[in-house]
């Protein structure tokens, strides 16, 4: 396992950060019919905040490993 305070000049360890210490309260489903696809993500929520993660292939949703991250804030 890699020691991600290290990492604190990394983008993508800055995108997630955030999310450190909060409680995945929902399983979320998002059927993208004219795409043919269905999206999976999480509610995470942290401090009163609601956090809908998606996982998607990439930022733009074409290549692989991101985590797009809605924030609902109070």
């Amino acid at each position: 396992m890699t020691d991600h305070s290290k990492l604190v000049d990394d983008y993508n360890i800055q995108h997630l950060m955030p999310l450190v210490g909060g409680v995945v309260t929902q399983i979320l489903i998002d059927d993208v019919p004219e795409l043919g696809e269905t999206c999976y993500g999480l509610r995470i929520k942290k401090d009163g905040r609601n956090y809908d993660c998606f996982i998607m292939c990439d930022p733009e949703g074409n290549g692989p490993g991101h985590l797009e991250i809605h924030k609902d804030y109070k």
